[in-house]
Parts: structure tokens; C-alpha cells; sequence
């Protein structure tokens, strides 16, 4: 800047194009200390937010039910739920009846509705219920038949 102008940098002052109907191309000297402390302020608040979530504060999910689960019925294999608004998608694999490294799985994907503490899942395609009730207990899902998928 001071190569094309003729000013040198000078702390929290800047360059700015005057506006004035003799001289609309001209140059002139601008206090910035007053914008400078209000940007130093807002990256401050952000930093100070962000280094929360870095600490380890919990992050709440779209969803409590949303996320990865064991299931003890079905060791080893994979069971996830992705919810949008109160839609839901189940999605997994069952072996004979584990999921082991090398041996044969079967993926399957289900539909669900959730309904605040409530998962209603329909297990039809696997040959189950049309409407299972799944309740959250606080750490997983709680079924019908006493099995309990975990979150991860």
C-alpha cells in the first residue's frame, strides 16, 4: 500500500477511497482501531465457544435415538439408526446369528417413526413385527422381548 499511495502502515489505521464529488479516486487516512477491537472481540467469542465443544461438553444429536448400537442378540453386527424430523432409518446385518470376520452377513434397512422416548420400527421385511415398540431408556433401546440394543 505505501509503494502505490505514498502512506505507510500505521497500527489501526487503513487505507480508504474517499468519496467526494472533486476527487473520487483519492485516498485518505482511516481510524480502524474502533473496528479492529469489535472483530478481536467477536473472533474472541467464537474461539471461547468452539474451545467448549474441544473440551468434551456433550454436543446433543439431531436425535437421542440417531447413532450406532449393539445388539446382544446379534454380536459383532452392525445396527444404526439416522432419524429426519420424525422419520427414521434402520439399517444393519445379522450373521447365523453373529457377524464374524470372513463369514456371510445379510444387510438389511427398515423404516421407523419416532415419537419422543418411542421408536415404532417395522421388522416386516425381516419377517417380524409390523410396528415394534422400542423404548429409550436412557442408553439404548429397550424391545418387547427384553433385548436391548446399546448405543455406542
Amino acid at each position: 500500500i505505501a509503494e502505490a499511495t505514498g502512506f505507510a502502515a500505521t497500527p489501526g489505521f487503513g487505507v480508504a477511497r474517499a468519496r467526494s464529488m472533486s476527487n473520487p479516486t483519492s485516498l485518505k487516512m482511516v481510524d480502524q482501531s474502533s473496528a479492529t477491537v469489535g472483530r478481536r472481540a467477536l473472533l474472541s467469542s467464537i474461539m471461547a465457544a468452539s474451545s467448549a465443544l474441544v473440551a468434551g461438553y456433550p454436543v446433543q444429536a439431531a436425535n437421542e435415538f440417531d447413532g450406532d448400537y449393539t445388539d446382544p442378540k446379534h454380536p459383532g453386527c452392525s445396527r444404526t439408526i439416522v432419524s429426519q424430523g420424525a422419520q427414521a432409518t434402520v439399517t444393519g446385518a445379522d450373521g447365523k446369528p453373529a457377524c464374524k470376520p470372513g463369514e456371510p452377513t445379510k444387510a438389511w434397512k427398515l423404516e421407523g417413526k419416532i415419537s419422543g422416548e418411542e421408536i415404532f420400527v417395522d421388522f416386516s421385511p425381516k419377517g417380524g413385527p409390523k410396528d415394534l415398540l422400542g423404548k429409550w431408556d436412557g442408553s439404548g433401546i429397550r424391545w418387547p422381548d427384553g433385548n436391548k440394543w446399546s448405543k455406542k
